[in-house]
Order: structure tokens, then C-alpha cells, then sequence
């Protein structure tokens, strides 16, 4: 996949978060947790794109996090229209999703953030 697949991906999780319509204290958190997470990983790409070698280095982290991200939407997703008799199931799934590879897309924005600025001087 390149880059602009990847965005192309995105927009409809985008597009969902936007025109959320609030009233649901746990599904309020879950999109906030896509908002924060696509707004990194837009962050991540384009950096990405200003740099070709940087964007080789890095090509699996980048699918795992778009695959995360992904993955986190689909379940949140589930959570919403799914019976509620599975629900508790759906939430101990994005709860392990939240906390396992969630924050591997912040770190990779470190990561990329900090390859770029290395090379400045």
C-alpha cells in the first residue's frame, strides 16, 4: 500500500468522527481515541511523504498502525450496533487494541518526528 491508499483508507474514520452525534459517555471516548490516533497517523504520513528512504524504514510500522486503527474502528463499530449482550466482549477486545497497539502510532510519530529533525542542522 502506499501512502495515499493509506488516506484514502482514513477518510471515512475521519468523516465518522465529525459527524458523531455525542450522548454516549463510552462511545465519546472510543472516538475520541480514533481522533487522536488518525490525526497522528496523518501526522505520520506526511512526514513520511517528504522523505522516500524514511518511508522504506519505516513501511511495516506503518501498516501495523494503519491495520490498528482500522481494526479499533471496526470494533467500535461492533460495539454500537451489535446486541448489548456481546458488548462487554467488543469492549475488552478495544480495550486490548487501546492499550497494545494504540500507542505504537504515537511512538512512531516520535520516531519519525525525530529522524527528520536529526538530518537538520
Amino acid at each position: 500500500m502506499n501512502l495515499q491508499t493509506y488516506v484514502e483508507e482514513n477518510r471515512k474514520i475521519i468523516d465518522l468522527v465529525n459527524d458523531r452525534v455525542g450522548g454516549n459517555e463510552i462511545v465519546d471516548k472510543y472516538y475520541g481515541t480514533l481522533d487522536y490516533a488518525t490525526a497522528r497517523f496523518n501526522t505520520i504520513l506526511l512526514k513520511l511523504s517528504q522523505d522516500k528512504i524514511l518511508e522504506a524504514d519505516h513501511k511495516t510500522e506503518v501498516l501495523d498502525c494503519f491495520n490498528a486503527i482500522q481494526d479499533f474502528y471496526n470494533n467500535v463499530q461492533r460495539y454500537r450496533f451489535w446486541p448489548k449482550i456481546i458488548r462487554p466482549f467488543i469492549r475488552l477486545n478495544l480495550h486490548g487494541i487501546g492499550t497494545r497497539r494504540i500507542p505504537k502510532i504515537k511512538n512512531l510519530l516520535n520516531k519519525v518526528v525525530n529522524n527528520t529533525n536529526d538530518g537538520e542542522t
